[in-house]
């Protein structure tokens, strides 16, 4: 429509304002067509207040990109004296996916005008999709003090960065401030839940949170809110559904209904209630798109939301991620391409401070060594300094810039727009560095992004594809969590390709997957022991260095020293390894404990001590980059997790020099042998380990024959030589 003065502007903007509100569909091709108008008016008025009301209106319908391009124009010639205009401008970038260019215009503004609450926590924000983690809390810490409001999303970033002891001083202190809205009281019982080592506490905790919200339609909804963050989608959705029942008619309770239902990802079972949604989802173009993208995988299966949600028993078994998988392997496979050589992309997350990552770091040089190899690159989604992902780098041999970093803000593509947002980013992430690079083989670590990288490499054709596990089946590793069981499924899909192996770090591991997976037979599935670099993991060569050691530690030369080393989280149980310490120091006062390592359960742990009196027995030195010079001080090494397949700290003590003790679960038993270099205890319990650590403490005889035998029991089954050319062995079939 042709426009003619500033007034009959703002009234067509008006009226597509009000239509956006009702819930109308508004073609963002019309909106795009007003532009020319709003720069002619915003020129001629030497005022650009039709430019933010326009931008706002694109960015409701998802036209991002014509909003950043309008707000572009608009910046250099309004008056932003509020900021207003280039905080939008940083959205809608930040909406095309460059949040670097977003936070490169954010960050001076918010520096300029430190008084704005709004400004700091946006940067904040941006900071944290960085990766520039003291930064975004600085920020966010900023704005929560400038408004009270803003005090949940300071304790979500530092619940997101690990901060146990911040986040719950900030959680007691907005609590004795009596600040109770219902935003601020699950942040604070997020954070308990996290950080508090009392499971009493807890379970007190969720049930007066559950008994103060409301019982109206905003409870509902913040009670969905509480499942949904405990990861009980089923619980989230259930609860909405039984909101609709009571108040079918709200918007608003009609679209979250179906963004759980999304999220579960049963689009064929609930079918109905994200059909429901279609007509109230025109002011949410995420929540549409969303909504597109079921219907499009109901229709590979044959049917539609419709369809579904006319017959949900027929399509039940339409889900996503299982049928995103099963689609791309009932896929025709590639025929052999020529040209492909024998290039090799080996995939990971991070190179944090981990076993497996360490183990991706030391397989990458090597191989690249090896020559078996036309070239070998590193894929990885983060490496950043700040956040610690960088931790191995120096294992890989190789510089920051040799690192291929995946880019996640890509266009995301059929099929994997068909999985949850995170997922796909990575997905299409990987497929589209695959057919840039076209590797002959692809090796992938970890879950989920073995499945994550394993369908884009199914899906760029690589005739090879390896994916790396360095746990039990993750179902153990996960407990209660929801997504870990449905990747059983995406597991077999893949599995039925002939390009698809599936590597694990002990036998045991192996096994437990084949079970679990329900395969027949174990062809599939291969046995590669981790490997150590033995020059870094060696005995004492003098009685003096644990003595220098433990001085530097605060520790006598004479004490008993029992140590261990992991992420501070639930499946190592540092409770309970506590515990069992406690009860070793009723009978010998004099030893001292040492828990290397960080986590989010750091400091509930470093608060038991307390509690128990006895922190002058406990040492935390933290996260260290050479614990390798560290372990030979110590002259037990403990340790108690839940599950475990290989875990590496139980080798490199060997190759220190150090007998072990640990749980009879997963691999550990094939990590020693029993009664010769280490003690395997079969009972679950702290006084189980505390009798084991007795029993060694007593012997010194068996401790020091122990040391010689787990030396060169770890050199012998362990080594990078023999790891590395496993896993060549099964990278090149």
């Amino acid at each position: 429509m042709s426009i003619a003065t500033l007034e009959e502007l703002r009234a067509e903007l008006i009226v597509l304002e009000e239509r956006i509100d009702a819930g109308a569909f508004v073609d963002s091709d019309r909106l795009r067509a007003l532009a020319p108008a709003a720069r002619h008016w915003a020129r001629q008025s030497d005022e650009a207040h039709p430019i933010p009301r326009l931008a706002r209106l694109m960015m409701r319908t998802n036209a991002s990109s014509a909003a950043r391009d309008l707000l572009e124009f608009a910046r250099p010639i309004a008056r932003d004296e509020d900021c207003s205009i280039a905080l939008m401008l940083a959205n809608a970038t930040a909406a095309c996916g460059d949040h670097r260019r977003a936070l490169a215009i954010l960050a001076p503004l918010a520096d300029a005008n430190s008084a704005n609450a709004q400004l700091a926590a946006r940067a904040a924000e941006l900071h944290a999709r960085l990766g520039n983690a003291e930064e975004s809390l600085r920020l966010y810490a900023r704005a929560a003090k400038l408004d009270k409001g803003r005090k949940p999303q300071l304790l979500n970033a530092l619940i997101a960065a690990g901060r146990g002891g911040d986040a719950l001083d900030e959680a007691r202190k907005a609590l004795v401030e009596r600040q109770d809205d219902p935003a601020t009281r699950i942040a604070w019982f997020k954070a308990l839940a996290k950080f508090s080592g009392d499971r009493d506490e807890i379970a007190r905790a969720r049930a007066d949170l559950l008994a103060w919200l409301p019982d109206d339609l905003a409870g509902s909804l913040w009670r969905a809110h509480l499942f949904r963050m405990e990861q009980d989608d089923e619980a989230a959705f259930a609860e909405l559904n039984a909101a609709f029942a009571r108040w079918p008619n709200d918007g608003g309770l009609r679209k979250a209904r179906a963004a759980a239902a999304l999220a579960l990802g049963f689009w064929g079972r609930d079918a109905g209630a994200i059909y429901d949604a279609v007509s109230v989802s025109l002011d949410a173009p995420d929540l549409r798109a969303q909504i597109a993208r079921a219907d499009k995988l109901l229709r590979a299966f044959g049917g539609s939301l419709g369809k579904a949600a006319a017959d949900s028993g027929a399509f039940a078994h339409v889900r996503s991620p299982e049928s995103v998988f099963a689609l791309v392997a009932d896929e025709k496979p590639a025929a052999p391409e020529s040209g492909r050589g024998k290039g090799l992309a080996m995939i990971a997350h991070s190179l944090t401070a981990g076993g497996a990552e360490r183990i991706v770091a030391t397989l990458f040089r090597h191989l690249r060594e090896s020559g078996r190899f036309d070239w070998v690159k590193l894929y990885l989604l983060n490496l950043s300094e700040t956040d610690g992902s960088d931790f191995y780098l120096p294992l890989t041999g190789i510089d920051r810039a040799d690192v291929v970093l995946l880019d996640r803000g890509c266009r995301i593509e059929e099929p994997f727009d068909f999985l949850a947002l995170d997922a796909a980013r990575t997905a299409q992430a990987i497929h589209d560095q695959l057919v840039k690079d076209k590797p002959a083989i692809v090796h992938a670590s970890l879950e989920p992004l073995t499945l994550t990288a394993g369908l884009a490499a199914l899906k760029a054709r690589v005739p090879r594809i390896v994916l790396h596990t360095h746990n039990m089946r993750p179902t153990d590793l996960y407990p209660g969590a929801p997504q870990p069981p449905r990747w059983r499924d995406c597991y077999r899909s893949m599995l039925a390709r002939a390009e698809v192996r599936l590597v694990g770090c002990a036998r045991a591991s192996m096994e437990d997957y084949a079970d679990w997976i329900g395969l027949g037979a174990m062809d599939k599935l291969h046995t590669v022991y981790n490997g150590l670099d033995f020059e870094q993991f060696q005995p004492a060569s003098d009685a003096q260095i644990p003595a220098r050691l433990r001085a530097a530690l605060g520790i006598g030369r004479d004490a008993p020293v029992i140590g261990t080393a992991f992420k501070f989280r639930e499946e190592k149980r540092p409770a309970l390894w506590v515990e069992a310490a406690l009860k070793v120091l009723e009978k010998h006062a004099d030893v001292r404990f040492v828990m290397f390592g960080d986590g989010p359960l750091l400091a509930p742990v470093r608060e038991l001590t307390a509690a128990k009196g006895a922190q002058a027995s406990f040492v935390f030195p933290g996260l260290v980059p050479d614990l390798n010079r560290w372990l030979p001080m110590l002259d037990l090494f403990m340790l108690c997790s839940s599950s475990e397949a290989l875990p590496n700290v139980l080798l490199e003590a060997q190759a220190c020099g150090v007998p072990v003790i640990a749980y009879h679960v997963g691999g550990i038993a094939e990590t020693m042998i029993d009664g010769e270099t280490g003690i395997l205890v079969r009972e679950d319990g702290a006084a189980a380990l505390a009798a084991a650590l007795l029993r060694a403490i007593g012997d010194p005889d068996w401790r020091k024959g122990a040391a010689c035998a787990g030396a060169a029991f770890v050199r012998e089954r362990f080594s990078t030589q023999n790891m590395t050319r496993s896993v060549s062995d099964v990278l090149l079939g």
